[in-house]
């Protein structure tokens, strides 16, 4: 029997934490937290960091089984699984690689060195900083911290906009104090996610982003969901697969998942904002894709990372339905009771109905991806049918706060 160490057991680890146990995979498990999601699913489940490389190595040290490959999902911690496969010396991204995919500005760096069209943008360290880009480049930028993700203390900044408290506030999230401003490209936003293998980069997820709700939590840039399959014409969703393959290659990503958040831009020109060297959150490579193309990434990354083999007809979609997801965005207050949650489930075409909170929690202003609330998500025939039923489903449920 093979054995795999998942890095998180959160609720977005537990799909791999299952399918590698029905794959007959050992599944060796670390978390921080002690209630986490996926520890009574792992086989063995352990209290140590994710984040922290030492403790990693340390536990591995004294671990005297053999462990065949490390993995995560929906986790920025490529630089963690890269040092954990290395001492064990099993597949892996070069660790450089996965520390620069960690911080924005040294990412967008190697990325305008391979020639791929990012927005402009710069280092900033001081007000004076940001103040002198937005001089260069005009309104909008975006600010954000250089290693964090979720969105978190990401701000899309306008003339309207206080710049020394959006300053303080990226800061606030940014784990060494820096942050990147880069220019906003009006256009299509896009989540695109795909996987090296023996070379050839196959790019399994296509959707479009929803932000729709924008104008409700501006200046904080909280995404609502997505759409798949793209509006794009073939043509563009084209030029999109091929600057995020272009930015893969630059990176220096080399086997293994990457994801990509893109935009195509109302210049006509196909954008690369990020590049993640991992597998994506918010249902998007273990739900949304497998449902609507039948291509299943994490199932693949399991075999890729354990040594089995991977059939390249595993990259060709069997299906082609639509999905739509939908975020609730409630008031801030205390819940006193969550309604049309069973009406919801019913709906014709609701895949997945998910809350996060439950009476008596407090829901906070929604200011980034892990300060919301919940989801649904549908399935149809068509997108015009998905979106319907996603966004019918999300007006049904009611928070009554407080």
């Amino acid at each position: 029997m093979k054995t795999i160490l998942i890095l998180g057991a959160g609720i977005e680890q537990v799909n791999a934490i299952d399918r590698a146990k029905e794959k007959g995979i050992h599944t060796v498990v670390f978390d921080m937290n002690p209630k986490a999601a996926g520890a009574t699913h792992a086989d063995e489940f352990y209290l140590v960091s994710t984040r922290d490389v030492p403790a990693i190595l340390e536990f591995l040290k004294g671990y005297k089984k053999k462990i065949d490959g490390v993995m995560t999902i929906a986790s920025d911690i490529p630089h963690c699984v890269s040092a954990a496969a290395e001492y064990l010396g099993v597949k892996h991204i070069p660790l450089s690689v996965a520390q620069t995919c960690v911080q924005k500005f040294k990412m967008k760096e190697e990325l305008e060195r391979g020639g791929v069209n990012i927005p402009k943008f710069t280092s900033v360290r001081t007000l004076a900083d940001l103040q002198s880009f937005i001089e260069h480049a005009g309104f909008p930028v975006v600010l954000k911290p250089v290693d964090n993700s979720g969105a978190r203390g990401v701000l899309r900044i306008t003339a309207d906009t206080d710049l020394s408290w959006a300053f303080e506030y990226a800061r606030k999230y940014s784990y060494s104090g820096d942050l990147i401003a880069e220019q906003y490209i009006p256009g299509l936003q896009v989540s695109t996610e795909g996987i090296m293998h023996d070379n050839i980069f196959h790019c399994t997820g296509f959707a479009d982003r929803n932000y729709e709700n924008v104008e409700k939590t501006t200046p904080h840039l909280v995404e609502d969901g997505g759409d798949i399959p793209t509006v794009l014409p073939p043509a563009q969703k084209r030029l999109v697969e091929e600057e995020f393959e272009k930015a893969v290659r630059a990176l220096g990503i080399d086997w293994g998942p990457a994801k990509g958040d893109m935009v195509m831009g109302d210049d006509g020109k196909a954008y690369v904002i990020e590049i993640a060297a991992r597998l994506s959150g918010g249902n998007f490579c273990y739900d949304k894709v497998p449902w609507s193309t039948g291509v299943d990434i994490v199932d693949i990354l399991i075999d890729m990372t354990v040594g089995n083999s991977v059939d390249q007809n595993r990259f060709v979609p069997t299906k082609h339905m639509a999905t739509s997801q939908r975020y609730f965005f409630p008031s801030p207050g205390v819940i006193k009771e969550i309604r049309g949650l069973t009406e919801a489930r019913n709906m014709p075409f609701i895949k997945k109905v998910d809350p996060w909170v439950q009476v008596g929690d407090e829901i906070p202003a929604i200011v980034n991806h892990p300060s919301r609330v919940g989801y649904v998500i549908a399935l149809a025939p068509s997108r015009a049918e998905a979106v319907e039923a996603a966004e019918r489903a999300v007006q049904v449920v009611e928070f009554v706060v407080q």
